[in-house]
């Protein structure tokens, strides 16, 4: 060891500062190293030739120069500096962080001629503190530690946020006035957790609320563990608490299915995808008879008859695809060997990656369901049976009866029309001879004639039932038209067309009667004294078209439009208006017989819509 002149200690002191693993050394008072010993060698990588009288900012890197001048005047002022943590630079310009403890030094008459300095390098422990720290501060988890006074000493990032402090309001606080503990169960406050803690000297793991500083009550899994030296002295108190909030929802959610599946009605199985069965509640043990024991490794197949086996190969290879199976209705087999129905909706089993690695399956026992729906169709078909009987002789009688009321009428018409004769000629050889019975005449005549047409009317309606149509396009306007310029009464009551009008599929004779029969009741049923207003438009809805006759006579009551297109009926005073009440039971026949339908859309004293409504060309 080298030392100045001015200063030779102690032989025996000596050898204890050489030994000494910290480095020491001296300075005056302008900061001239003055003693360097061995520990000083080994920390900063200097010899006591390179060192002594060397300045002491020779340790120190550039961003620290100015702690030299400070530490000075403390020292001049006699102050002694403890525990002072810093960072010196080596000999090989590496850089260490070292605790100071820095004292003055006086001579025979008490003045301070410089100062002393232990220098302890304490980069290892400062490094494996920063490595704690940033682990501690990564992990998910709050950390808090405490003192034997209970006063934190450390929080990590995790504790703050679930907290809601910043970390400079809680160190220095008592740990049980920020942090409010209760008991998951009880609700009641847990205190005197580190007391508690120490008395019984071992760690303490359980699930309790925190209460954060917003009032937020969170469900915490708390352990908390002494903090020891190696002597086993006891410093003070870790906690950790771990946020188990959704993995308490997730409990609950997981207890809730759980209840749901062990108490539904229904059969409720989920399997791998090998077909194994991994899960059976207790209705699939009443469903099928085995019990969970039998079917828990047990493949799916033990319930497939073996007409069915090829179904799960099927239902597999859908689950594989990501695609569910809804109702499916197909029969199962139970323990005792009976045969049972069931609707089966059956969906993929995902894991948290969202592979498929199994499948859940509801199986509803719907034998009784089955059963009668077989016996609604067995009674179904008797019923279609009879229905197809009864149709059958309808519709023989109908003919009949159309044949008949055909023949009827055409074999009427001969007599009709010799009344019909024969009174014309008595009115026209001894007219003036009749006098007053001439009236009687007219009146035969007039009869007559209302007769005809009542006979023709029926043999029209007869023939629209009779007769087999073909549907093609019709061009309407031209075919307005046509009708138009055929019928005298039409061309002067000056029926107008809203152009263009839309062509339709029909037959042409058929439209051509149901358009003639509205357009001459447009004309014809007016008030007294009024002239007719007729219009001829069509209206697209859809693929449909509806042909609209508009008229201003004399309307309507809703009452009697929905017998109006009935055969034989007639709602106008006859007195007033001619007609045989069959003409719109031809329309809506028509109509109906090219695929379409009629109506009307009228109110009293406001004029009539009449239409017709065919599909569109």
């Amino acid at each position: 060891m080298v030392v100045s002149q001015s200063l030779i200690p102690d032989a025996f002191l000596a050898e204890i500062v050489n030994s000494s693993n910290d480095a020491i050394l001296t300075k005056d008072l302008h900061s001239r190293i003055t003693f360097w010993n061995k520990g000083a060698e080994r920390v900063f990588g200097y010899t006591a030739e390179e060192a002594l009288g060397q300045p002491v900012t020779l340790l120190f890197p550039p961003d620290r120069y100015d702690e030299e001048p400070v530490i000075l005047g403390r020292i001049q002022r006699g102050e002694h500096i403890e525990h002072y943590e810093t960072v010196r630079r080596r000999n090989d310009g590496t850089l260490i962080i070292v605790s100071l403890t820095v004292s003055p030094i006086r001579d025979a008459q008490g003045n301070i001629i410089g100062a002393s300095k232990i220098a302890r390098d304490i980069t290892p422990q400062r490094i494996e503190q920063e490595q704690y720290r940033i682990t501690l501060a990564s992990i998910a988890d709050a950390v808090v530690a405490a003192d034997l006074d209970g006063k934190i000493t450390f929080t990590n990032t995790a504790a703050e946020k679930l907290m809601g402090y910043q970390r400079q309001e809680l160190i220095g606080k008592r740990f049980e006035d920020v942090m409010k503990v209760r008991d998951a169960v009880t609700g009641k406050s847990v205190e005197h957790l580190i007391q508690d803690l120490s008395l019984e000297g071992s760690a303490l793991n359980s699930d309790f609320e925190l209460l954060a500083r917003d009032g937020t009550r969170i469900a915490i899994e708390k352990r908390a563990s002494p903090i020891r030296l190696e002597n086993n002295q006891r410093l003070g108190t870790v906690f950790v608490f771990r946020d188990i909030r959704e993995r308490r929802s997730s409990e609950i959610a997981l207890a809730r299915l759980a209840a749901i599946i062990e108490n539904s009605d229904d059969a409720i199985i989920s399997k791998n995808l090998q077909g194994i069965v991994t899960s059976w509640n207790a209705a699939a043990e009443r469903l099928f008879g085995y019990n969970e024991k039998e079917m828990i490794g047990e493949s799916i197949v033990k319930l497939l008859p073996l007409d069915r086996r090829f179904e799960e190969e099927n239902i597999l290879s859908r689950l594989q695809k990501g695609e569910r199976v809804d109702h499916f209705q197909t029969t199962r087999r139970r323990k005792d060997g009976e045969m049972v129905d069931v609707s089966l909706t059956i969906s993929p089993i995902r894991n948290k990656n969202g592979t498929i690695v199994g499948a859940s399956k509801i199986a509803r026992d719907i034998t009784t369901l089955r059963q009668a729906q077989r016996t609604l169709e067995q009674h179904a078909q008797e019923l279609e049976h009879k229905v197809l009987e009864r149709t059958t002789k309808l519709q023989e009688m109908v003919r009949e009866l159309e044949s008949f009321s055909y023949s009827l009428s055409h074999d009427m018409r001969a007599p009709i029309r010799a009344i019909h004769s024969f009174a014309e000629i008595a009115l026209e050889t001894s007219g003036e001879q009749l006098g007053k019975n001439r009236q009687y005449i007219e009146r035969i005549i007039k009869s007559a004639e209302r007769m005809d047409r009542l006979i023709l009317d029926v043999l029209s309606f007869a023939r629209m039932s009779r007769e087999q149509i073909e549907l093609h396009p019709i061009e309407v306007e031209r075919l307005v038209r046509e009708i138009i310029a055929e019928r005298p009464e039409l061309s002067r009551a000056g029926v107008e067309i809203e152009s263009p009008l839309v062509n339709v599929i029909g037959h042409e004779a058929s439209l051509t009667q149901c358009l003639t029969n509205l357009m001459d009741n447009a004309v014809k049923f007016v008030r007294p004294g009024a002239g007719p207003k007729v219009v001829v438009s069509s209206e697209v809805h859809g693929d449909r078209v509806r042909l609209c006759v508009r008229d201003n006579g004399i309307g309507i009551e809703p009452a009697a439009q929905r017998r109006l297109f009935s055969l034989f009926q007639r709602v106008a005073d006859p007195t007033q208006y001619e007609g045989t009440g069959v003409g719109l039971a031809i329309v809506r026949k028509s109509a109906e017989r090219m695929n379409g339908s009629a109506g009307v859309q009228s109110l009293p004293d406001q004029g009539s819509t009449f239409w017709v409504e065919l599909e569109k060309a």
